[in-house]
């Protein structure tokens, strides 16, 4: 669990993307990343009929990206555990149906939802965070639909992230982009 806990405290609390954008900005002019914010927090105290020894941290996980016309707004349910190799794995989870998608945030006070009722999100390989240097990292594809692949790549550091995700439809990249965004904690 000493892992887990470590890559938890590098992974929760809430971070943006602003130090990037000011770099961008200042070395070229032009802004090339999206502002981005992404909270991230644990809520197994959210969650009904959890075992009493449950070795795992489910953590609602929210992303918003401005692309400046518009907001972009991605909710998440993720469950960290180690694995008999003692690597942290991450298993993304179907939002609970009964929850309405604006109302499943970490600031949602009244959020509470049933652990027997929880769904593995059957698009979404788990994940293997590798650690190396001080750092969490992982990269993960996925089939979306025939010829759509999402690929993750992360690496986690205390304080802070470096995300990439990319979709591609036969191939040609439709959303997301090879630069990661990079997020520092601010609270």
């Amino acid at each position: 669990m000493e892992k887990l806990n470590k890559f938890i405290s590098y992974s929760k609390g809430i971070f943006n993307n602003d130090n990037q954008i000011k770099e961008e900005k200042a070395a070229t002019g032009e802004v090339r990343t999206p502002e981005a914010k992404h909270i991230a927090e644990v809520c197994n105290d959210k969650i009904q009929n959890l075992p009493k020894d449950f070795k795992g941290y489910f953590m609602i996980d929210e992303t918003y990206y401005n692309h400046g016309d518009k907001v972009t707004e991605l909710h998440h349910l993720f469950l960290y555990t180690v694995n008999e190799n003692n690597q942290v794995v991450l298993t993304s989870y179907e939002m609970p149906k009964e929850i309405e998608y604006k109302d499943f945030i970490n600031s949602n006070d009244k959020l509470t939802f049933d652990y027997n009722k929880l769904e593995k999100n059957s698009k979404f390989n788990p994940i293997v965070f590798k650690e190396e240097d001080g750092a969490f990292i992982a990269e993960s594809e996925a089939e979306f639909a025939p010829g759509v692949i999402f690929t993750a790549k992360q690496k986690n550091l205390d304080g802070k992230m470096y995300v990439t995700e990319i979709f591609r439809k036969n191939g040609e990249i439709v959303s997301g982009s090879e630069e990661p965004i990079v997020y520092h904690r601010v609270k």
